[in-house]
């Protein structure tokens, strides 16, 4: 830390840009043209866009209008060019280095348009813009050139950067649609209706490779969907008991696939995106309360207080006013984490900051915003887990240290709505309720955090300042000092020049001239002196919404009573003191003793009469009313209406209900800077300034409804309108012929108020004390004739009780007896089932086995026959092969007798002609060739006749006796063609 602050800072560091320093349009558009890109690029013109400020200065503003001329709205935007124009960044010290507004002009006028979403991109080098009527802006700020996407996103809720590409973009709506644009490329891409309500937040898992397991979590309201990244198709609806709690939070946890939910009973859970079993749970707000309870005994916890301790006079101007929030919804306001992801950081909505581990949900850390709260934050990456940016209730931007909780600073004070922190952490952009969006730079902002804390650190070195004194300490040994500058005299000229006193040392001012003594020991005897019954009993109906306030007038009005008895009675001295302990809740008894001098002073008329209304009093009201204007006067005879109708209501409450509170506070600064009657004639001044809407109420109602009810009244002409009067009042009429001049209360001791009858008031009391002591003796009584009560009853309910038993015992025997018979008969009747069940059983055994027999013997005849046919087949396969055998040997036997009848015949008819010589035996082959050739026709017929199988075993037999005829006619031809052509020859000569 030590070495950013010592170290110079580079540009780069500050806006987490290039350090491009524009001195011109040319310079810009050079830049541009060194780029490359494929859009139409224009120079600046003022007829087109409002650049407030374009010179180079380090104080001046750069603030972007994105004004649309009338040329330009004709042209529809997804027909009209995307065209890039320049922008400059700011070089101020305060760290607002931009600020966009987009303004449109028409008639004349110009017409400011609410933002409705931004974000930076991945590389924190761009902002995107949507205002309310869906147009899209691109800040470029390496280029720095913005321009407009062709296109409208109406209704736009939420914009975030895809994950998946880094030109896209993810918007949501508030009627549940889910965009995905291409900025660069101005395309609109995706669009899916998955909710029913506005987007609120969205992210995603850690795995994002994977186009099935890239999953992301939206809310919509109190929905929460798991989403595919991809197709923006829904794969799982988060479903939620909404009778008992409803959802708040949905997030993915940081680098992870797991996701935690947050629920209106303060409980989170954390979730697997696989199995959707929840894996953890935490109560932050119960370990924080507990933690509180175990705090040990001198130790505190770190509070951040936001308002300076010179403001410490000011009341409660910056506390957070709880009744704006819907307590049913739990305690936790917003969440966000370090930028590791190791921890979680919780703001509440009773004002504290808890710091919890996201493994465990262990609280940490814990911190006291004492004087605000957050409804939304971010860390800065560096230094870790320290900084923190934040949204305040009050829409003020400001920066925490948590290392040192009195190092804060405000980066902007007012219309804060929203903030988004750039990924690198360099970059902050708050978008405002007026229509703006500043980005700042973090670095410069931190700077000045530093500068600031180590300014204050040798202020504080150097003057060594003593510590603050004590609140009662207003009249302690300052006091000479305070009265010399706070002269009466000095107090009315300045009262008389500007209506009022200083809002700061007000106070200070009232305890200077009541000259208040502050005796503190005296107060504190009072308060060990506890309250009286009556105020007990009384504070019972008071109807004070803060429980401090109330308790603070339970305690002035318990000390006022023990000082004066009558008070206790007044039923007006909680309305007359609640006003000021508004004021000065902090302070009671500056509350006490101020309300005591008002009694001993200008109040002193006021008990005459109690428990009546003070008659003289009022009679001074009505008499200088009188004298002022009879015909009001008139007025009220006529409706019966008296002075304890228009002139005690307005004093008893201190003019708190006719007046505001700028008004009241002005009244009650002359009040004290006049003489003790001056209430006086501002009633009656009340009454004349106001006379002309009194005199035309319609009824005596409605002019009772005007003294408790609000009015415009001019409160400079009021107040000199009643100093008219006391100057010109006749010395007859005027009060101070009847009221002591002022009196302060003295040091040490407060005096007795004995102007009230005393006799009455002990009489009160004397029959308070017997009415308390009647009311205990019949408490006494009733208690006993209670006691006797519950005795009888007693006695009454062990006679029922055991009548009843009895009359139960016979019921449940009865009952029992019956079931008994009811059993018995369904057991005789499961018997006889039970016996014809068997019965069936064994008719139906009986058929089994039958049929298994039956299924044995078919089993077995069918073994056989297959053994039959097996045995049939092999014996004709030995027949046939015996046949073959049996007609191989046959034709062989007959080859070798045709062989010796060859010989023999050779032998026999050597030298003779061949057809001549073997004429007979050729007649004899020719005939058998021809009774072979019929005996084959014969046997080829029977064969066609005969079965397939056996046509099939033959047939190879009889082409081969078919093919040896044919060989044998081929050489017998042969034979015969070779004698012929030897006998031929041997004829020739």
């Amino acid at each position: 830390m030590d070495r950013i602050i010592k170290s110079e800072i580079k540009k780069e560091q500050i806006t987490g840009i290039p350090s491009v320093a524009l001195h011109g349009i040319e310079n810009s558009m050079q830049d541009d043209r060194d780029g490359n890109t494929d859009v139409e690029e224009e120079d600046f013109t003022e007829e087109e866009l409002e650049l407030l400020t374009y010179q180079d200065s380090d104080t001046g503003d750069s603030d972007v209008t994105l004004a649309q001329p009338e040329a330009a709205r004709r042209v529809l935007l997804s027909d009209a060019p995307m065209r890039k124009y320049p922008f400059k960044l700011k070089q101020s010290e305060s760290g607002n280095v931009l600020t966009v507004h987009h303004t449109i002009k028409g008639g004349g006028q110009a017409l400011r348009i609410q933002i409705a979403a931004c974000c930076f991109n991945e590389l924190s080098n761009k902002l995107v813009v949507i205002d309310k009527r869906g147009n899209v802006f691109v800040f470029d700020f390496v280029r720095k050139r913005y321009w407009r996407l062709g296109f409208l996103m109406p209704k736009a809720k939420l914009i975030r950067p895809s994950p998946l590409h880094t030109s896209d973009y993810i918007v949501g709506n508030r009627t549940g649609h889910i965009f995905i644009i291409d900025v660069d490329n101005s395309i609109l891409g995706v669009d899916v209706e998955v909710g029913s309500a506005a987007l609120d937040e969205l992210s995603w898992s850690n795995r994002l490779q994977n186009a099935r397991s890239s999953i992301a979590l939206m809310r919509f309201g109190s929905d929460a969907l798991l989403v595919n990244l991809h197709t923006l198709q829904i794969s799982h609806q988060l479903d939620f008991d909404q009778s008992r709690y409803t959802l708040k939070f949905a997030a993915f946890l940081p680098h992870s696939d797991q996701f935690f939910i947050g629920f209106s009973n303060d409980s989170l859970h954390v979730w697997s995106s696989h199995s959707l079993a929840t894996l953890r749970m935490g109560q932050p707000i119960k370990a924080r309360n507990r933690k509180l309870r175990l705090l040990p005994a001198g130790e505190t916890i770190p509070k951040i207080v936001l308002r300076s301790p010179d403001d410490s006079d000011l009341e409660e101007d910056l506390t957070f006013d709880c009744q704006h929030y819907d307590f049913a919804d739990g305690l936790l306001l917003s969440y966000c984490f370090t930028p590791d992801g190791n921890k979680m950081c919780l703001s509440t909505l009773d004002g504290y900051l808890l710091l919890l581990s996201v493994a465990s949900f262990d609280l940490e850390k814990m911190y006291r915003l004492t004087d605000f709260t957050l409804h939304q934050m971010a860390f800065l990456s560096q230094p870790k887990e320290r900084i923190v940016f934040g949204i305040t209730t009050r829409n003020q931007a400001i920066m925490l240290d948590l290392a040192n909780t009195d190092h804060k600073l405000i980066v902007q004070r007012s219309n804060a709505r929203s903030l988004s922190l750039s990924r690198d952490g360099k970059l902050l952009s708050v978008t405002s309720s007026c229509g703006e969006v500043n980005v700042w730079s973090t670095c410069r902002i931190f700077n000045a955090l530093q500068a600031q804390t180590r300014c204050l650190n040798q202020v504080k070195s150097t003057f060594k300042q003593p510590k603050s004194l004590p609140p009662c300490s207003v009249g302690g040994g300052v006091s000479k000092e305070l009265r010399h500058l706070l002269n009466p005299q000095r107090l009315k000229t300045m009262l008389k020049e500007y209506g009022c006193y200083p809002e700061k040392y007000r106070y200070l001012i009232w305890t200077s001239l009541l000259d208040l003594p502050c005796n503190g020991p005296q107060f504190q005897e009072l308060i060990k002196l506890g309250a009286p019954l009556l105020v007990r009993n009384r504070s019972k109906k008071l109807k004070i919404r803060n429980d401090h306030q109330r308790r603070v007038v339970i305690k002035i009005w318990s000390c006022l009573a023990q000082w004066c008895k009558v008070l206790a009675h007044a039923d007006f001295m909680p309305h007359l003191i609640f006003p000021f302990v508004k004021r000065m809740p902090k302070n009671s008894l500056v509350c006490f003793e101020l309300i005591a001098t008002l009694v001993l002073n200008h109040f002193q008329l006021w008990f005459e009469f109690h428990p009546l209304p003070p008659s003289n009093y009022l009679a001074m009201c009505e008499n200088i009313l009188q004298h002022c204007d009879e015909q009001l006067c008139k007025f009220y005879k006529s409706q019966e209406i008296l002075p304890k109708d228009f002139a005690w209501p307005l004093l008893s409450t201190a003019f708190s209900e006719v007046l505001e509170e700028e008004q009241w506070l002005s009244l009650w600064d002359n009040i004290f800077s006049e003489p003790p009657w001056f209430p006086v004639f501002l009633v009656v001044a009340y009454n004349l300034i106001n006379r002309e809407i009194i005199v035309r109420l319609p009824d005596k109602r409605s002019v009772l409804f005007f003294f408790h009810d609000q009015n415009p009244v001019d409160i400079s002409k009021l107040l000199s309108k009643a100093r008219k009067l006391m100057s010109k009042c006749a010395l007859a009429l005027h009060p101070q012929r009847f009221m002591a001049l002022f009196s302060p209360i003295p040091k040490g001791v407060y005096p007795k108020f004995l102007k009230y009858p005393s006799e009455w008031i002990d009489e009160q009391e004397y029959q308070a004390v017997s009415l308390m002591k009647h009311n205990q003796e019949i408490d006494a009584r009733i208690r006993h004739l209670e006691l006797e009560e519950v005795k009888i009853m007693e006695r009454l309910e062990t006679g029922l009780k055991q009548e009843e038993h009895a009359r139960r015992l016979k019921e449940m025997e009865r009952v029992y007896q019956d079931t008994i018979h009811r059993e018995e008969e369904r057991i005789t009747c499961q018997r006889k089932m039970l016996l014809t069940y068997q019965m069936e059983v064994r008719r139906r055994k009986s058929e089994v086995i039958t049929k298994l027999q039956e299924s044995e013997q078919r089993r077995k005849i069918l073994e056989m026959e297959k053994d039959m046919d097996l045995l049939m087949n092999s014996i004709e396969r030995e027949r046939r092969r015996h046949n073959q055998e049996m007609q191989l040997a046959e034709d062989e036997i007959r080859n070798q007798e045709m062989e010796l009848l060859a010989q023999r015949y050779y032998s026999d008819t050597e030298g003779a002609p061949l057809a001549q010589k073997y004429y007979d035996k050729i007649q004899k082959l020719c005939y058998q060739r021809d009774q072979l050739q019929k005996n084959l026709r014969d046997m080829t017929m029977e064969q066609l006749r005969t079965p397939a199988t056996s046509s099939v075993q033959f047939s190879p037999q009889l082409v081969d006796i078919e093919n040896s005829i044919f060989e044998i006619q081929r050489e017998f031809t042969e034979i015969i063609t070779t004698d012929t052509t030897l006998e031929y020859r041997r004829k020739l000569p």
